[in-house]
């Protein structure tokens, strides 16, 4: 994810941003590295310059463990942008103190190609300029929206952050029925992109709702309508989707509670 937003960055950002990647297993060899305004580091040296905001793309089990050499290399000015699943700004204020300047946020993949949906919740502390800096480059990977109650994060990883994969399932899933339907693998697997794709366009330009769409395909006792009686039953994907976000916010939450225990 902090590739994704980071080429996104390089490509897109055009204000006078320079960026120093710390990352143990980066090699020289990494595509960032041969732009000008990029620094491969894999670890906190000596002598780095002056840090305006430090952004915190790691899994959570790593967060611990990464803080203490960040610290170093932080002023009481450095803002914190958090893109960690579960992770609440408490939990980041234990370690790095109360008057750390800390903003959450919860981007997703489609970043990478600049369609990204990113939620963000700030401390009242931030400066406007870097709170402007900090919108700026979460819109340049796509669509922003602000938050102001923090429990509601959680719900969002549910939702968008871990939204994509719902995506790429239900393709995977529409593949397969072709294929069981007797259709080409490559057909079927074109078939579920474009009408994913489409449909997914058209419900982003149209006035009208998902619900009012989905009934303007739905001819009464017509294929669609057959269709629908399976996935809209009661134990079909809107039941389904309910339980799979509430464990995903579940986890979100279990997450947050494992980065904030002591290490024994």
């Amino acid at each position: 994810m902090g590739t994704a937003m980071l080429t996104r960055w390089l490509d897109e950002f055009d204000d006078e941003v320079n960026f120093i990647v710390i990352d143990p297993q980066i090699t020289p060899q990494h595509p960032a590295g041969r732009d000008k305004r990029v620094r491969l580091l894999t670890q906190v040296e000596d002598g780095l310059p002056s840090i305006d905001l430090i952004v915190l793309a790691m899994k959570p089990q790593m967060l611990n463990d990464a803080l203490p050499a960040l610290l170093g290399i932080a002023s009481p000015n450095t803002v914190w942008l958090s893109i960690i699943a579960g992770v609440t700004r408490a939990c980041l204020h234990q370690t790095l103190g109360d008057d750390a300047l800390i903003i959450r946020t919860m981007p997703n993949t489609p970043a990478a190609i600049g369609k990204g949906m990113t939620a963000m919740i700030m401390d009242d502390k931030i400066p406007d300029e870097m709170q402007n800096l900090a919108e700026k480059m979460m819109t340049v990977i796509g669509e922003v929206v602000i938050l102001h109650n923090e429990e509601d994060m959680d719900s969002v990883t549910a939702i968008s952050g871990s939204g994509p994969a719902y995506i790429f399932l239900l393709h995977e899933a529409m593949t397969s029925a072709g294929i069981n339907l007797g259709l080409d693998e490559d057909v079927a697997k074109k078939l579920a992109m474009t009408t994913l794709s489409g449909a997914a366009a058209l419900l982003e330009e149209s006035e009208l709702s998902a619900a009012q769409l989905r009934r303007n395909v739905t001819s009464p006792k017509g294929t669609t309508e057959a269709a629908l009686n399976i996935l809209m039953a009661e134990d079909g994907l809107p039941n389904l989707m309910t339980k799979a976000t509430l464990a995903a916010q579940r986890r979100a939450r279990e997450l947050a509670e494992e980065v904030s225990q002591p290490k024994k």
